[in-house]
C-alpha cells in the first residue's frame, strides 16, 4: 500500500463522521481534512470521492441549508447569501438555489412567532420591535415596513 492509499484510507472514516451530523459543503470538508492534517492530494482526492458517492454536492448542501434556514430561522435573501459564501458556495449556486424564495413571505413567517408577544405593545413599539427584528435577519426596509403593516391589519383578529 502505498503512502498516499493509506492517508486516504485514514481519511475516509473521518470524512463519514464529519458528514453523519448533517451535510456539508465542500470547503467544510477540505477545511476539516486540513485541520486533521490531510493535504493536497489527499483532500482532492477524498472530495472526489465523496462527490462520486453523491455525500458531498454544493448545489444539493444549498438548497438543503436555505430549506431548513426557510422552515426553521427565516432570513432575508442577503444574509442566506452570506452565509453560504461563508461555507465556501458560489455564487451562482446561491442564486440558483435562492430563486423562489419569496423574502415578503420569509420575513412573515420570521415575525409571526413573535407577534402574540408583541401584541400588548402600543403603536411606536410594536413598529421598533418588528422593524428591529426584521433588519436583524438581514430584510431590507422595504419588506420590514411591508410586513409591519401586514402585523397591524392582523394584530386587531389575533388574540
Amino acid at each position: 500500500m502505498t503512502q498516499h492509499s493509506t492517508e486516504i484510507s485514514r481519511a475516509y472514516p473521518l470524512a463519514i463522521r464529519f458528514l453523519a451530523p448533517r451535510a456539508r459543503s465542500i470547503r467544510e470538508m477540505q477545511d476539516y481534512l486540513k485541520k486533521k492534517g490531510f493535504h493536497g492530494a489527499v483532500i482532492d482526492g477524498m472530495i472526489q470521492r465523496l462527490e462520486g458517492e453523491k455525500l458531498l454536492n454544493d448545489l444539493e448542501f444549498a438548497a438543503l441549508f436555505i430549506e431548513q434556514r426557510e422552515r426553521f430561522n427565516p432570513k432575508s435573501h442577503y444574509a442566506l447569501t452570506f452565509e453560504l459564501k461563508k461555507k465556501g458556495i458560489d455564487e451562482t449556486i446561491i442564486q440558483k438555489s435562492l430563486e423562489g424564495i419569496d423574502e415578503f413571505e420569509s420575513a412573515w413567517r420570521a415575525v409571526q412567532p413573535k407577534l402574540r408577544l408583541w401584541n400588548s405593545y402600543d403603536g411606536e413599539k410594536f413598529k421598533k420591535k418588528i422593524m428591529n427584528y426584521l433588519r436583524n435577519r438581514g430584510f431590507s426596509y422595504s419588506v420590514c415596513i411591508t410586513t409591519f403593516e401586514k402585523a397591524v391589519a392582523s394584530k386587531d383578529i389575533e388574540p
